[in-house]
């Protein structure tokens, strides 16, 4: 089909694409195109009809249903235009295979850097936790480009010292931010002759060229229709190169560069072709396939490298394996924006917010409760009253653990339980909760069931009563309680609990000097809140007169059990007080003061 339609002149091409009986055969999107185009004020170009044509005519087909491993999740795959979910395939059962794009580590990475790597960081949880795949995840680190360049030369300092402290940064920011590590980082500097070879199979399949200047240019037009698989938008205005790429040298101004040839006072590699360094659309694609080989099952990174940048990866991937379909996934997280700012956060535009200044302000677990909040391809919207709806929900969730931990314990006291509503809204969440995950990863829909369940719970155990001899339910309560902590470790929401597992000796220790504290304080307390021990002897005085004299007496005391409970609130740790006779405390997040 293909062949007749190159065969046809353009007019007639036009036609049929504007012609509705003819959808089975051309996609509705040319004739929104032009019809875009026209409304601008624009005349569309043979070429920018054909490209359109093209681009939207293999969405429908060139996605192909990969064979392997089905592992129950349906995604949304950028491959597909139409957007509409598809199994989630592995080539391998039980692993993945995961390429990501990396930071160019030229400055500090900021939140909107931190939105991406923290929702990709709860799909590589889920896959592992939830759906009991090992993920083996590669990283790519681009340590050598136009921006280090510059920047080193304007700092003064050689270009591997400028990234070796932004790498490094990185690293201590995605820890902070409990980003699980990837299996395998990876840095251009250190694969520049993989690259060259990568760059020279291309050549060999006659998809790139060399320019007299030394630098290499992928050949578009030789390609073929096929290139364009991710484009957006941005592809009929926009090139497929970087920014000072030299057009003239160009066949076709939709060339990019493979190999850029060396200039003055710039770093350079040896090629075939005459020292220079390699361009940035090839690093990824020759970094993931010395890895994964000649295919890959994930792809992620944001949506605004979906063009041209993972455009020409998959053109420089399918070229060189001279393949159909090199990842069989690419999964596209939404951009974050400050409130009321309608541009995505980006350095470029300085509206920026390092992920250091955001954890002096607020933890990462809120952080990630931000991010949990919505789906990981929808945009995000940051500002402070949206970061309280996460601290809120913190609260609730942390508020929730600690009182069913009291209650398991006797020492919070509460009408009885519901088990039977409990337990029914247990099983039920958690059948919605894993459905709502293998729903594209739905986070926002799982959320909304686990906030159910506490706030259900919490109903329960506010009730509270003064009587201890009525029945009690703490099984039921540590059910849902094991439950939810489970699923929030899973996520990566992890909330310092006085019996974690993974507590170290130090911990354990600090927990027993606390329970120690805490207890003698309770004593303490409960002496000077009961005036029946009083030693005052004045039969004179009503029994209401005695209880106010022994309160005021004792008032000093029951100050300093509170300056003693003050103090502690000021290190994160808080204390309960939930009757005269018990106390409890649990430890309570706060952002990190150093940076």
């Amino acid at each position: 089909m293909l062949q007749t339609f190159r065969c046809q002149p353009i007019s007639s091409i036009v036609s049929r694409s504007l012609h509705p009986k003819c959808s089975r055969f051309c996609s509705k999107h040319p004739r929104t195109f032009l019809q875009e185009t026209c409304r601008r004020g624009q005349v569309p170009t043979t070429s920018a009809i054909a490209r359109s044509f093209f681009r939207n005519f293999s969405s429908a087909t060139n996605w192909e249903e990969p064979s392997g491993y089905d592992t129950g999740i349906r995604v949304t795959n950028s491959l597909r235009k139409d957007r509409v979910k598809v199994p989630l395939i592995l080539s391998n059962k039980n692993v993945a295979t995961w390429y990501a794009c990396g930071p160019t580590v030229y400055d500090s990475a900021h939140i909107g850097h931190a939105s991406s790597y923290v929702r990709f960081d709860i799909i590589r949880r889920i896959l592992s936790e939830f759906f009991s795949i090992d993920v083996v995840q590669v990283m790519g680190i681009t340590d050598i480009d136009d921006k280090i360049i510059k920047r080193s030369q304007e700092s003064d300092i050689s270009f591997s010292q400028l990234t070796k402290v932004y790498q490094d940064e990185f690293y201590q920011d995605m820890d902070n931010l409990n980003v699980l590590p990837a299996t395998l980082y990876t840095n251009v500097t250190d694969h520049v002759p993989q690259i060259v070879a990568f760059i020279q199979q291309i050549i060999n399949n006659g998809y790139a060229y060399a320019a007299p200047s030394g630098s290499v240019y992928f050949d578009v037009q030789a390609f073929g229709p096929q290139y364009g698989k991710l484009s957006t938008d941005n592809m009929d205005t926009g090139e497929a190169g970087e920014p000072n790429e030299n057009l003239s040298e160009k066949r076709n101004a939709r060339d990019f560069a493979l190999w850029k040839s060396a200039k003055p006072n710039e770093p350079w590699w040896t090629s075939p072709w005459g020292n220079g360094r390699p361009g940035w659309h090839i690093e990824c694609s020759a970094m993931a396939s010395g890895i994964f080989g000649r295919s890959l099952d994930i792809h992620t990174g944001g949506k605004d490298l979906a063009f041209p940048h993972h455009t020409n990866e998959i053109a420089q991937c399918e070229g060189c394996f001279r393949s159909d379909q090199w990842a069989n996934y690419f999964l596209h997280s939404g951009h974050l924006f400050l409130k009321h700012d309608v541009n995505k956060m980006s350095k470029s535009l300085q509206n920026v917010i390092s992920i250091r200044e955001v954890l002096q302000k607020y933890t990462a677990n809120q952080f990630r409760l931000f991010c949990l909040v919505t789906k990981y391809n929808n945009d995000i919207e940051y500002g402070d009253e949206i970061m309280q709806n996460a601290i809120s929900l913190g609260n609730q969730l942390s508020s929730f653990l600690s009182d069913s931990d009291a209650y398991v314990k006797g020492q919070l006291m509460c009408q009885p339980i519901d088990e039977a509503a409990l337990m029914q809204r247990l099983s039920e969440v958690r059948d919605q909760f894993i459905t709502a995950l293998a729903d594209d990863f739905n986070t926002h829909k799982a959320m909304e069931g686990l906030m159910d369940l506490v706030q259900l719970g919490n109903k329960q155990l506010q009730n509270t009563s003064k009587d201890t001899s009525g029945a009690r339910s703490p099984g039921v309560i540590a059910a849902i309680s094991t439950y939810i902590n489970h699923v929030l470790n899973s996520l990566g929401v992890q909330f310092t609990q006085r019996n974690s597992p993974g507590s170290t000796a130090s911990t354990r220790t600090l927990t027993s000097v606390l329970d120690a504290s805490v207890e003698f304080r309770n004593s303490v307390r409960q002496w000077a809140l009961d005036s029946s021990n009083s030693m005052t002897q004045n039969d004179e005085l009503t029994s209401k007169e005695k209880k106010k004299l022994v309160m005021q007496e004792r008032a000093p005391v029951l100050i300093a059990c509170d300056q003693f409970r003050d103090g502690l609130a000021d290190s994160g740790i808080q204390i309960k007080d939930r009757s005269k006779e018990h106390g409890t405390w649990e430890f309570v997040e706060k952002p990190s003061k150093t940076t």
